[in-house]
């Protein structure tokens, strides 16, 4: 999707000034350069011993030369296409351009009859056709749940067989380990009939360990992605108070080094490869221990990832439709809508959790998930602004209606009233009609929502023969795995 503001840009809400820009960029220049950062992989610090950094074998701590470090990250492209297989699905990332794609990695799934449990591969099938089935989402992700019934060393083949099969639109893969990210970029080979990969098909999401720390297994993944050219969401969730400083501050230097320590293995990989700066950063409650996503100070983080962004010219992602709530109530409407406007006005461009989020990243709910694709329509529609041409000033038709009249019956008000937003769940009718109806609350309107749209979903069309040789792919895989 493009943001198309039609009377004035909305201003970001950036929280630095140029100033602020630049200390955060030094900061994080110092941690790099002076205290280092742990680099688990073995291929990885070679590279970066290869390319003048200081590596200590017997730690794994790596000082990054500040020359390096700048020079790679303005390798990293301002914008990419993330294409799907089907037409028409193609996603920008970057500038004015976002995507928007559901929830993931939630082992839990609430729903509005059974209440919360272990997710299953069930519901994670459900949430892949919800994801197919919605106008808003613009990709199906990866992991929207964990399934908790399907084995874990192959969980990685079982999920994106689905996603290439179930849907058509873009997505993500697991950069769990090199192996992994191998198996994940083959098949979206297989699924476009370009081994090759000479496009970018698949994107992941390669997590440091905070605080400065760059563990085996992210850094094999993100390594191979980069390698064949596949996007890498560079994302350090650090947990202010927790794996970070307390200030937001500290947090946010630390977070910006790991970032760029990322982006500089990416790119001495593979110069040029599409990269971006992820911040799923917030703060935690000190009174609990909880990661607090939903909180005012997770806003801020988001707010500083776009701004970032911007600062080093690279694709951003942070934010969503995130919340702490337990539940889909008040807690959960006001959280994730503060998130969502938030990530969009910001200018993020990858956005991850768009719908279906709760409990600080804990469950995923069908249920939320479509009231939040309509809490991103209420946004979207804020952004977009309105016209300002003479016909929509309507001066003719102010001049013809009378003092204490109405407009209803003219057709300037039929034509132009549907672009109005028109909400699928929210209830706008008359009490007396919102009662004959069942007096149903958002959250029960919206598992009706749910069946409606499985019950209307139909499978994408795929070749036979590349579907085969998925399955295939995945089976031999498959059986070299569990041997």
């Amino acid at each position: 999707m493009t943001r198309d503001s039609k009377t004035v840009d909305l201003p970001y809400p950036d929280r630095l000034s140029a100033a602020g820009e630049d200390e955060i960029h030094e900061k994080a220049l110092t941690i790099l350069e002076e205290y280092g950062m742990k680099v688990g992989h073995e291929t990885g610090r070679d590279l970066l011993a290869e390319h003048g950094c200081d590596v200590d074998e017997e730690t794994e701590l790596v000082t990054f030369p500040r020359d390096l470090v700048e020079e790679c990250v303005a390798q990293v492209p301002s914008s990419f296409t993330l294409h799907g297989r089907g037409e028409g699905t193609n996603v920008e990332v970057g500038g004015d351009d976002y995507v928007l794609m559901p929830t993931g990695g939630p082992p839990n799934v609430l729903t509005y009859e059974e209440g919360r449990r272990p997710s299953t591969i069930d519901d994670y099938e459900d949430f892949l056709k919800l994801a197919h089935e919605s106008d808003v989402m613009t990709s199906t992700g990866y992991v929207i749940c964990e399934p908790n019934d399907i084995v874990e060393k192959t969980k990685h083949l079982e999920l994106l067989q689905r996603h290439l099969t179930f849907s058509d639109k873009p997505v993500s893969g697991s950069c769990y380990g090199g192996d992994r990210a191998k198996a994940c970029a083959d098949l979206v080979g297989i699924a476009h009939d370009d081994p090759d990969l000479s496009k970018p098909y698949i994107a992941s999401i390669a997590n440091s360990v905070s605080p400065r720390t760059w563990d085996t297994k992210m850094t094999g993944g993100l390594l191979e992605y980069a390698r064949r050219g596949q996007p890498v969401v560079v994302s350090p969730a650090v947990m202010a108070a927790a794996s970070g400083p307390a200030t937001i501050a500290g947090s946010l230097a630390l977070a910006n080094a790991e970032i760029l320590a990322g982006f500089t293995m990416g790119q001495l990989a593979n110069p040029g490869t599409p990269m971006v700066y992820g911040l799923p950063s917030s703060n935690i409650d000190v009174r609990y221990g909880s990661f607090a996503i939903g909180s005012p100070e997770g806003a801020l983080f988001v707010s500083f990832a776009g701004q970032m962004s911007r600062y080093y010219d690279v694709p951003s992602r942070a934010g969503g439709g995130l919340t702490d709530a337990k539940t889909v109530d008040s807690q959960a409407g006001t959280e994730a809508t503060l998130q969502m406007l938030t990530t969009l006005q910001s200018g993020v461009n990858f956005v991850l959790h768009a719908a279906g989020v709760l409990d600080s990243y804990s469950t995923a709910s069908p249920e939320k998930f479509v009231l939040d694709c309509d809490r991103i329509r209420y946004i979207e529609k804020y952004i977009e602004g309105y016209d300002l041409d003479e016909e929509s000033f309507a001066m003719d038709l102010i001049e013809e209606i009378d003092p204490g009249g109405h407009f209803l019956n003219k057709k300037h008000t039929l034509t132009n009233s549907k672009d109005f937003i028109r909400p699928e769940l929210y209830f706008r009718d008359s009490y007396d009609n919102w009662t004959d109806q069942g007096s149903k609350d958002a959250f029960e309107s919206a598992r009706d929502r749910v069946d409606d749209m499985l019950d209307s979903y139909e499978r994408p069309p795929i070749d036979s023969d590349v579907e085969r040789d998925i399955e295939t792919y995945v089976e031999d895989e498959r059986a070299a795995i569990v041997e």
